[in-house]
């Protein structure tokens, strides 16, 4: 008998002495209460997927406390702590459909970030990697209120604001990205598919990042490591029809939790040959690029320490007929509706060329210390080598060889005292240039220093946050005038301040304000540049008697989300005095490396008007449609004219239809949109070498999802589906041949 009741016994607690105990449950759709198939669950070391009815199962556990992590394509990964005492089912609900959008709106507050100011749109990880972007400006085309300047169909600068390179601020993990990024086609160096996530921050509630950022602030930051020990492989690949070509990434990530240190390990492969224009083939337009990046993250007791490592290499071809041989050919081609000069397609990269290469290391520290609070430390090193190739010397010889080091320390403080939050810092920056071959900007070494104060008071309802910052550059160049050597010295300094804050109106309606002065010392093209810049096709010159500019900004935002609306308005105003920019000189100049237009940089006061708008309608359960607008008015009140190289109006709708599953299919999204931007008729007559280009429609397409119960996703594309022949005001190649035709592209993502 005592051995019968003894089995029984060991029967019951078997499974409480033996730990054999389970967690089953349903990840759902925070919104409509559907059933997530395909969710990610990870249990500790155990990862798990859901079927079709969102449902799931652990293998046996031991009692206690387990680590549980859930994702899904669109969403933000959710993990937590939970104690299991016996089998136990639990619903995970993810907000599935309010990652349908292209970005995520915040107010410093929400999302769990930091209480403050700032006006935040965020592109995700599960995004990023989505788009298989391989530059910047590629991860954000589709955040409201951005936009492009080209040059060619490989570079692209983000415009914000209405405002680009040096008065857009590029932040890398919290230190700002210093490459030659006064020129139209000096594109950021930066890898999209290496950040966790990217932030816009408009406004003007941006001093943490520095005085110049006027139109905003680009925030690339690292992905987080999951709170368990786990090894995760995803591969990338990205095909396209125009330009002709392909990309392929490789990220491989692990966290060991009993020694807190995560590492991540990612490279991507680039190669296209020449473009295609609606009717024509665009020479000698070929691209490759090779990067990689290293991270390590160890958290022991309060301190966390992480180290980076990057490489970043470009070359790229130059539209070969924006090179002309002589006079009378420039007029030629600025009045043909054609290129003068048109070749087979080729994978092959002539000359005129650029290669770019940029390699970056970081180690930072960060310490939780009870008095002062958060202290955040780190060093910066940066190598910026710059080759342009002309006809003239061929592929094998630099005609202009720009190597820029740059060092950066930052020192970040944040302290939280109940609803107040202090933040101050300081940074250093020492920088200097190294030209060889052609002369275009003298050799030069400048020095930075800044230290600013954020305070910022938060209730219930409402947010109030003020700061100051002082600034101070020194540079010296060094260069040649008639054999003898010059050493000249630049010294600017200056102080820039902002109140910004927000207010709940409701439990749907939030405005915020911000209203700021800064400024921003000339950069050393606009002081220096003599020649050829042959990137941009144009000869460009400097003016030495320029000041320092000095803008006075008012930016606001109204957000309403209720139901199944969502709607934006960002108005902005910034008056400049002293505004710096290049201008069309009228003239045509020829020289040994052929004939060119000619700019010339200039300064004036001026003002800026403009709004950003963003809707999005859900119609139905499973159709969205969204629009957006982006409107700016510029003008030089010192002249009552016209301010050259100013975008035009521009505005996108779209519709999108998401389901659980179709066709094999499973949590899927097809979208289909236009993209309209209008005539740019704000010119002065007879300034630019060639009309403003035609108002012009596009339309794109794509469909989304992943494949069965696999963890494949993909997405198939066609952009530009009209084969529409069109010019776009902010190409600086337009005066000689159209833009992008129709493409065709597939990309793969897949998680082992």
């Amino acid at each position: 008998m005592r051995k019968i009741f003894a089995f029984y016994m060991l029967l019951g607690f078997g499974p409480l002495v033996f730990g054999q105990v389970t967690l089953s449950g349903a990840v759902l759709d925070s919104v409509t209460n559907e059933p997530m198939a395909q969710a990610i669950v990870v249990i500790d070391n155990h990862s798990l997927v859901t079927n079709r009815q969102g449902k799931f199962i652990s293998p046996p556990l031991p009692l206690g406390k387990h680590t549980v992590s859930v994702s899904h394509v669109g969403c933000t990964t959710k993990f937590w702590q939970i104690t299991i005492a016996g089998d136990t089912f639990i619903n995970v609900y993810l907000p599935h459909h309010l990652h349908s959008f292209q970005e995520v709106v915040a107010y410093g507050h929400e999302h769990n970030q930091e209480p403050d100011a700032r006006f935040i749109h965020t592109v995700s990880a599960k995004k990023l990697e989505h788009l298989a972007a391989t530059n910047l400006s590629e991860a954000l085309k589709n955040s409201n209120g951005v936009r492009f300047l080209r040059t060619g169909n490989t570079i692209a600068k983000p415009i914000i604001n209405g405002m680009h390179s040096n008065r857009i601020s590029v932040i890398n993990d919290d230190s700002k990205q210093e490459g030659q990024q006064w020129g139209s086609e000096h594109a950021p160096e930066i890898d999209p598919l290496s950040a966790g996530s990217i932030e816009l921050i408009k406004g003007a509630s941006t001093l943490r990042y520095g005085g110049d950022a006027m139109g905003g602030v680009i925030r690339v930051l690292p992905a987080t490591f999951s709170d368990s020990t786990y090894t995760r492989l995803s591969l990338i690949a990205k095909g396209e029809t125009n330009p002709n070509g392909g990309h392929f990434g490789l990220k491989l990530e692990r966290y060991a939790k009993e020694l807190s240190l995560g590492q991540r390990f990612i490279v991507n492969m680039k190669r296209n040959g020449d473009a295609q224009a609606a009717n024509y083939n665009l020479s000698n337009t070929a691209f490759g690029q090779l990067s990689g990046a290293y991270y390590a993250q160890l958290e022991t007791g309060r301190h966390m320490f992480s180290a980076t490592a990057s490489a970043f290499v470009q070359q790229l071809g130059i539209l070969s007929a924006a090179h002309i041989g002589n006079l009378t050919d420039l007029n030629r081609a600025l009045a043909s509706d054609t290129p003068l000069i048109l070749k087979p397609f080729s994978y092959e990269i002539q000359a005129p060329s650029q290669r770019i290469q940029h390699y970056a290391t970081k180690i930072k520290w960060n310490y939780e210390s009870e008095p002062l609070g958060a202290i955040n430390g780190s060093y910066t090193l940066q190598n910026n080598h710059r080759q342009e190739f002309d006809n003239h010397t061929g592929k094998n010889a630099a005609a202009l060889d720009l190597n820029l080091v740059t060092q950066q320390i930052n020192v970040f403080i944040d302290k939280h005292m109940q609803q107040y939050r202090w933040q101050y810092g300081l940074s250093g920056e020492s920088q200097q240039n190294i030209f060889k071959g052609r002369y275009f900007i003298p050799n030069y070494q400048r020095y930075k220093t800044g230290i600013f104060a954020i305070a910022t008071v938060e209730k219930e309802d409402y947010l109030i946050e003020a700061g100051l910052r002082y600034d101070l550059q020194k540079t010296t160049t060094y260069r040649y005038n008639k054999d003898i050597l010059l050493e000249e010295q630049f010294d600017f300094d200056g102080f820039s301040a902002n109140i910004s804050g927000w207010k709940r109106l409701n439990q749907d309606l939030q405005l915020h304000l911000s209203a700021a002065t800064r400024f921003r010392s000339p950069d050393i093209n606009e002081l220096f540049s003599n020649g050829l810049h042959h990137g941009s096709a144009a000869l460009e010159f400097g003016d030495l008697t320029l000041t320092q500019e000095r803008s006075f900004s008012v930016n606001s935002a109204l957000n309403y989300n209720h139901n199944r609306l969502r709607f934006q308005v960002e108005p902005y105003f910034h008056y400049f005095e002293n505004y710096i920019y290049l201008k069309p000189s009228g003239q045509k100049q020829l020289t040994i490396r052929g004939a060119f237009p000619v700019f010339n940089y200039v300064q004036t006061d001026a003002t800026y008007v403009g709004s950003d708008l963003g809707m999005q309608y859900r119609i139905a359960s499973q159709w969205t449609a969204e629009l957006t607008a982006a409107l700016v008015y510029v003008r030089d009140i010192t002249n009552d004219t016209h301010i050259f190289g100013i975008p035009a109006q521009q505005a996108t709708a779209m519709v999108r239809y998401t389901f659980a599953e179709l066709l094999g299919v499973q949590n899927g999204n097809w979208k289909i949109g236009t993209e309209y931007t209008a005539k740019q008729n704000r010119i002065e007559l007879n300034e630019d070498f060639s009309d403003s280009p035609s108002g012009y429609l596009l339309i794109n397409t794509e469909l989304g999802g992943q494949y069965k119960n696999t963890p494949l996703y993909f997405n198939f594309g066609v952009q530009n589906l009209l084969n529409t022949a069109y010019r776009d005001y902010m190409n600086r190649y337009r005066y000689y041949a159209d833009d992008l035709g129709i493409n065709f592209y597939l990309t793969l993502n897949y998680t082992f």
